[in-house]
């Protein structure tokens, strides 16, 4: 069994075990060099990207297409649902070979329904002698999306997310801290000297808890705080209403998995004195991109999948054209996705970036899957919520909110008040809403004592239970 694997699977069972034998197991780590914490796959994979990184085009195209040629081979060979759908196009192996892209754009998509409908023909025959694991990921619909995925993966994709945080000084000796939906069981954080941070759970992130972890977050003296944008904003209001400051070792907040709105990010780098740095990828492994270290907008690997842009006529978008993202995987050969539609958005801006000269697919403005992130209207409209700002003055006695849409053209706008919040509140908010919304959803207000957070510790601004 390939060493990666090994370092998965002990790590997996490392993560179950009880807090006082996983501390006991961490500190001993200690005196581990971090080449051995991290392995071989993990340095081959970084020195591969350091490598290729500013290749040109034609270098780059050819390296992607090896990639995919072989995911499509694999995929070909060894599962019923590809071999059956390509021979009925009439593809045969040595058109993948010749030409991985032209038969890839001749596939048709994939999406976590076709999965779900069709998961045991999508897994490969070779599932029994590929080491592998099973992973899921979040959705609205409420049904569980289960799928296999190679145990090799960790090293090479954590390779990937250190090197984007490479642009903005990030190493393996870097010291960070992590709010990502951690558990923290019997105290206020966690010191894992495997994973080379100290954790602090994303689940109760209240003024009384802030104020107890502030002086461990402090002496730890992080440099990258790894979280996401709404516990980055969380820990920034903190900031604000109790004048406290962030160690002044902290460089960045590293932030993905949700999106970020418009005044988000200057809030936190205002409050904080801290760059927010973002990054986009998901469970399924077919993307990964971080922002450029001259710009703001987002470099997908090319080393790491295949990434397409399609517009709303399902071709491939042109450079300032709004686009759904479309992603190939290179890591899952257990169960292979390929042209699988993310529900993430974005504006898809070409093939290299002008500013630091790589020659990766560029993109800006993300936003997440459409009913996480959209309010349906009376005509079956949806309303992005980056059109939905919370900037005037009727909400500065209002600590947290989130949507709850469960009607088409009705929404409940949940909120967790501060002191001082009353009736004329919700009467502004709701009036604010309603004439934004012109009669097309008709919104009312509801004070709650919280709003949960998702099993995953993320923070939803759309609760949509529309299909």
């Amino acid at each position: 069994m390939r060493p990666s694997v090994l370092r998965r699977k002990a790590y997996n069972i490392y993560k179950n075990l009880p807090a006082g034998l996983r501390s006991t197991i961490s500190q001993v780590s200690r005196v581990v060099p971090l080449q051995y914490i991290y392995g071989h796959e993990f340095r081959r994979t970084m020195s591969m990207i350091k490598a290729t990184e500013f290749l040109s085009k034609e270098a780059l195209s050819r390296i992607r297409r090896e990639k995919l040629s072989f995911i499509l081979l694999h995929a070909y060979r060894t599962t019923k649902y590809y071999h059956e759908s390509m021979t009925k196009k009439g593809i045969a192996e040595p058109d993948i070979i010749y030409d991985p892209e032209e038969v890839l754009r001749g596939l048709d998509f994939i999406d976590k329904r076709t999965i779900i409908d069709n998961r045991d023909d999508l897994v490969s025959k070779s599932k029994t002698i590929i080491p592998h694991d099973v992973s899921s990921t979040g959705g609205t619909s409420g049904e569980p999306f289960y799928f296999p995925i190679d145990s090799s993966r960790s090293s090479f994709e954590l390779a990937f997310i250190f090197d984007q945080w490479r642009k903005i000084g990030f190493s393996t000796n870097s010291r960070r801290i992590t709010f990502r939906g951690n558990k923290i069981a019997d105290s206020l954080w966690e010191d894992d000297w495997l994973t080379r941070e100290r954790k602090f759970s994303s689940f109760d992130l209240t003024d009384e808890y802030l104020r107890n972890i502030w002086p461990h977050l402090s002496s730890y003296k992080p440099e990258y705080i790894y979280a996401y944008p709404s516990t980055a904003l969380a820990i920034s209001t903190f900031i604000e209403r109790h004048c406290m400051t962030l160690p002044s070792t902290v460089k960045a907040f590293l932030l993905g998995s949700e999106n970020i709105y418009d005044g988000q990010r200057e809030y936190i780098e205002r409050v904080s004195g801290a760059k927010v740095y973002l990054w986009y990828g998901h469970s399924e492994k077919l993307v990964l991109a971080g922002e450029c270290e001259k710009s703001e907008q987002y470099h997908a690997y090319p080393q790491y999948g295949y990434a397409e842009f399609i517009n709303e006529h399902g071709q491939q978008a042109r450079p300032g054209e709004f686009a759904e993202i479309v992603g190939t995987g290179f890591i899952n050969t257990v169960m292979p996705f390929i042209r699988y539609r993310t529900g993430d958005y974005c504006t898809y801006l070409g093939e290299s970036c002008p500013e630091c000269g790589r020659n990766y697919p560029v993109f800006k403005d993300v936003r997440g899957r459409w009913t996480q992130e959209n309010l349906i209207g009376l005509k079956g409209n949806q309303i992005c919520m980056s059109a939905v700002n919370f900037h005037s003055g009727n909400f500065v006695n209002v600590y947290r909110m989130q949507f709850l849409q469960e009607e088409k053209g009705y929404a409940t706008l949940k909120i967790v008040p501060k002191e001082g919040f009353g009736e004329k509140d919700i009467h502004a908010i709701e009036k604010e809403f309603n004439k934004k919304f012109n009669g097309n959803i008709v919104i009312t207000v509801q004070t709650v004592e919280d709003i949960p957070l998702t099993q995953r510790g993320k923070y939803k601004y759309i609760d949509q239970h529309i299909q």
